[in-house]
């Protein structure tokens, strides 16, 4: 299991248990009539401490049962799915799992727990009571609830990336910060050429696979996905991140070895292969949201423009991943060989810089 999947599963659990335990105080400030609010006396079997242990230990289970379907299940099952499609499938998956799971726990209680065969009648008729009593809502409604909210961010996270709708929700970049982050452009190869023989529905789906291809490889190595720009991706990594282990450059090697794996469908599917070349440099960008219609995090500063420009120039020194000096000072441990190249003039600049190549 990687650290994100654990991370998305030990947020699923938190989420989880604090919903039962809020639904444990409400139960006892207003259905267990709490003096004062509906002016009458409280339940005196109502014990909170019991409640509150029995709720946080009921939903923590079913937080990690609920966190093991969607990291192991659902994230292949329906991550292409439509997202209101993806949402009700798992709706309707989770309310059969606790629907047999509640009467399988009545009928077990009607019957073992009770000193009854498994098969005596009355523990079946206890249990056919349970279903069709009110009873049987109160512990549906609040884990289908909490089931519909989670699947909802879930869903909402994989469309526009956890990091992103945790910067818009916590409102740490509303106003703009300088930040030092390392980026890495990404293009695919003869993309025209492909693209006329594909047509551009086919084409669409093509690009489409590449980038679900080399997703799991981005969040492994800790990048988070800038944008798509037609056939090329912008990937950023925090220096931290992307300098441990040099993961801005490795991850390039992995997504060689997802597309090898992968190579068999892409030929039987499209006829073609992808390839791709990329740039890495690193420096101070401005980080703000950006826009009123439709708002994002977005990053401005020369060294998109830099990187831009390198990757450029990828295809004229024959490489197929350059990175410049000032990359190369902050990961002084690179596993890859480099060829330095010297006085190469960018378009738009007009002083020549050194670029690397990344033997690979």
């Amino acid at each position: 299991m990687t650290k994100s999947q654990l991370v998305k599963m030990g947020s699923i659990i938190i989420i989880w248990v604090i919903g039962g335990m809020l639904t444990t105080l409400y139960e006892y400030l207003f259905l267990a009539n709490y003096p004062g609010v509906l002016g009458t006396q409280p339940m005196e079997e109502f014990n909170l401490r019991n409640n509150f242990l029995a709720a946080a230990g009921g939903l923590f289970v079913g937080g990690l049962l609920y966190g093991l379907l969607e990291v192991f299940y659902f994230q292949k099952r329906v991550q292409r799915e439509r997202f209101w499609v993806a949402i009700l499938k798992k709706i309707a998956i989770y309310s059969v799992i606790l629907f047999l799971l509640l009467v399988g726990i009545s009928l077990i209680f009607n019957s073992v727990l009770s000193n009854r065969s498994i098969l005596d009648p009355l523990a079946w008729s206890n249990t056919r009571d349970f279903i069709f009593s009110i009873a049987f809502w109160h512990p549906v409604l609040p884990i289908l609830l909490l089931a519909m909210m989670s699947s909802f961010l879930l869903q909402l996270s994989e469309r526009f990336g956890t990091n992103e709708m945790w910067k818009m929700f916590s409102g740490k970049y509303f106003n703009p910060k300088e930040e030092e982050r390392i980026f890495m452009f990404l293009d695919l190869n003869h993309s025209t050429t492909i693209a006329e023989q594909l047509g551009n529905e086919k084409f669409y789906g093509f690009l489409n696979d590449f980038y679900h291809d080399i997703a799991a490889v981005i969040l492994r190595h800790k990048g988070e996905v800038v944008e798509y720009v037609g056939d090329l991706v912008v990937i950023s990594w925090t220096f931290e991140a992307g300098s441990f282990e040099t993961q801005c450059l490795t991850c390039y090697r992995e997504f060689e070895r997802a597309i090898e794996n992968k190579k068999e469908v892409y030929l039987k599917k499209y006829g073609v292969v992808p390839e791709f070349k990329a740039a890495v440099h690193c420096g101070q960008v401005i980080i703000g949201e950006m826009g009123k219609i439709k708002k994002s995090i977005r990053f401005s500063g020369d060294v998109l423009n830099t990187t831009a420009r390198v990757e450029k120039v990828c295809g004229n020194i024959g490489a197929k991943m350059a990175v410049t000096d000032n990359l190369v000072a902050i990961i002084p441990n690179s596993p890859f060989d480099m060829e330095k190249i010297s006085n190469i003039s960018l378009k738009g600049k007009e002083e020549p810089i050194d670029i690397y190549k990344v033997l690979i």
